[in-house]
């Protein structure tokens, strides 16, 4: 039986009992009083030893981890590729190409872009820094404790969040999903191995989804929760978080793809077939459809017919992951529903159907794919009339890729950050985000700080005049007014 978590200075008497995931893990769960000495544990440890050490030292020791995770022969890399399979239903060569991107996100020079993209100055972290123009010195401040809930759809994810708290020198408390409770452990197994006392600081664990009792206990001195789910898990979380901490959610999100008539190409088809492909589309980040312009070399159908072959070829090289009754029941139904339509002359198709599929369609309003390899291609006569078909959903929207020229590249971004829309890339790096995006369109490291100013000596506010004998702003005492009646 494999054990999993990580809870430093563990007691038998915190332990309910042991929680069986799958058939060959277990983890603590946690009584309430164990929940509670833990946060009191980890906000002891970050305050003899986090808290005092010098950001760019993290940056060296995350560095580090992600060393030892590249490496061919990591053991937590092969431990990670043959179990996370089974855990995850993602097929081996997915697991093994995507963490790869996920962690490429710690190295040091990915994690130095990420710092001074948002902090200039970085020793703002480490102590007083100068203040700019306006004189005086001013220091930012982590969270003593910051709280992850996350979600399970996919592996890595725990990295973000976690490596974001770390980096403001924030204590941090992680909660597994029941779908995935593995990475997160061996995160911070090899943590510990670079830095035993930086292992401290952190604690994986696990409850029930939606225990409001333990929620509440964990959230109770958390001074930032940071939590992923769907939108009925974070409104549950919002109501527990309490009023002294900062909530940053990442909920429900939707993606797409644009396509401009003059990229029309093979390797355009590849980009997207890559995107799709990528996860099985479970991330926020993977498109559920591409609208392809009308007038271009070849045809938005005949367009699709490539993409199918594109996904063919990816199937060979990463196969899709295995789906629940529940996701194949879905899958079949929308197929059959196309089939049907296709068959009654309607103007859609069913492309290239197997464990992938693509669906053509000439209605352009905006519909969400039932994941796991299936995408919508849509033709459109303008890359203009992109806004109005996305507005209704604006809500939820976060990426689009977008195969088209420069120029129209940058007049779409700007008509899609209007509409609300937090990030536009190429097409083919839709799932491959860069160290420094705006997640939901919110500072990464800023969201989790406050600041101490110190400000300098000066003579703003004081009671001082150039006329005091005229009074206050000018305007004549009594007193000075008087004086030449009482003489």
């Amino acid at each position: 039986m494999r054990s999993l978590g990580w809870i430093p200075g563990l007691r038998e008497s915190d332990i309910e009992r042991q929680q069986t995931l799958f058939e060959n893990f277990e983890i603590p769960r946690l009584t309430n009083a164990g929940i509670d000495a833990l946060v009191d544990r980890l906000i002891a440890a970050r305050e003899a030893y986090l808290a005092e050490v010098p950001v760019d030292r993290i940056v060296s020791l995350l560095d580090r981890v992600a060393s030892r995770w590249l490496d061919p022969a990591s053991p937590y890399r092969r431990e990670a590729e043959e179990l996370l399979p089974a855990i995850t239903s993602y097929s081996e060569p997915a697991v093994r190409k995507g963490l790869a991107s996920f962690l490429n996100l710690l190295r040091r020079e990915n994690l130095e872009r990420l710092i001074e993209q948002e902090l200039p100055d970085p020793r703002v972290l480490d102590g007083f820094q100068p203040h700019g123009r306006g004189g005086g010195q001013t220091r930012a401040y982590g969270p003593a404790l910051a709280v992850h809930v996350w979600s399970g759809n996919v592996p890595g994810l725990p990295a973000q969040s976690l490596v974001n708290a770390m980096l403001v020198k924030a204590a941090c408390l992680g909660k597994v999903a029941s779908e995935e409770p593995l990475f997160a452990t061996l995160l911070a197994e090899s943590i510990a191995e670079v830095d035993g006392r930086l292992a401290e600081c952190l604690a994986v664990v696990w409850w029930p989804g939606g225990d409001e009792e333990l929620e509440r206990t964990a959230f109770a001195r958390a001074e930032a929760v940071i939590a992923y789910g769907g939108e009925r898990a974070m409104a549950a979380i919002r109501q527990r978080v309490p009023s002294t901490a900062r909530f940053v959610e990442y909920g429900h999100k939707l993606s797409f793809g644009v396509i401009g008539r003059e990229v029309l190409t093979e390797e355009t088809a590849n980009r997207a077939a890559y995107d799709v492909a990528k996860y099985d589309q479970q991330g926020c980040l993977s498109p559920h459809l591409l609208y392809v312009e009308r007038g271009g070399p070849a045809s938005p159908r005949e367009f699709a017919e490539v993409l199918g072959q594109k996904l063919a070829r990816s199937e060979a090289i990463v196969p899709r992951g295995r789906l629940t009754l529940e996701e194949a029941a879905s899958s079949a139904s929308l197929r059959q529903r196309y089939e049907l339509r296709q068959a009654s002359g309607e103007p859609v198709a069913l492309i290239h159907d197997g464990p992938w599929a693509v669906l053509y369609d000439e209605d352009p309003t905006f519909q969400p794919s039932c994941l796991n390899r299936t995408v919508f291609v849509k033709p459109i006569d303008d890359l203009a009339s992109i806004s109005e078909l996305v507005a209704p959903v604006k809500r939820y929207l976060q990426t689009c890729g977008v195969a088209a020229s420069a120029e129209r590249t940058q007049a779409l971004a700007g008509q899609l950050g209007r509409l609300g829309l937090d990030r536009v890339c190429p097409l083919g790096r839709m799932a491959d985000v860069s160290p420094e995006w705006h997640h939901d369109g919110r500072f990464n490291l800023l969201d989790l700080l406050r600041w101490t100013d110190l400000e300098p000596e000066g003579s703003a506010g004081r009671w001082e005049f150039a006329h005091p004998d005229l009074g206050l702003y000018g305007v004549p005492s009594r007193t000075t007014s008087n004086e030449g009646e009482d003489s």
